[in-house]
């Protein structure tokens, strides 16, 4: 079985396609768990996503993270115990509250990116030249994987 990779006349096996979509699972997966702190995945990626879309509501927030907003709110309310994200009321709307990261949550932010860099630049170190070399040429065509159509 194969499958179009191009409209043009690359084609992949199924079996590479597999491969491709493990790798780039887990890679994300092992990027993901870099993280030494009792902070759960749930709670740094909805920090994350607050500090790319801040100021935010937590309506935006449940949407982006694809949860309900009650699961949303409960995170949120961990996230303001622990004093990373603040809460305000928007001036324009008095019944949305905009929500945005504290200098302790962009401090946490800058942490977890620094973990997984860290990480990332330890296992870089184990590849050879050539292959460091194909891994950044991929690199815009990963990003255009990443595009919505």
């Amino acid at each position: 079985m194969t499958t179009a990779a191009s409209p043009g006349d690359v084609r992949i096996s199924h079996e590479e396609l597999t491969r491709l979509r493990m790798a780039l699972g887990r890679l994300g997966r092992v990027l993901r768990q870099q993280n030494d702190d009792g902070l759960s995945y749930a709670l740094i990626s909805l920090l994350l996503n607050v500090a790319r879309n801040q100021p935010t509501t937590a309506g935006d927030l449940a949407a982006s993270e694809g949860v309900s907003p009650p699961s949303v709110t409960r995170s949120l309310n961990r996230l303001f115990e622990l004093g990373l994200i603040s809460r305000e009321q928007d001036s324009a709307d008095r019944r949305a509250t905009r929500i945005r990261l504290t200098n302790a949550g962009m401090l946490e932010r800058a942490r977890i990116l620094r973990s997984r860099e860290v990480w990332l630049s330890g296992h870089l170190e184990r590849l050879s030249a050539e292959e460091l070399r194909a891994l950044m040429d991929a690199v815009p065509v990963l990003e255009r994987l990443c595009e919505t159509p």
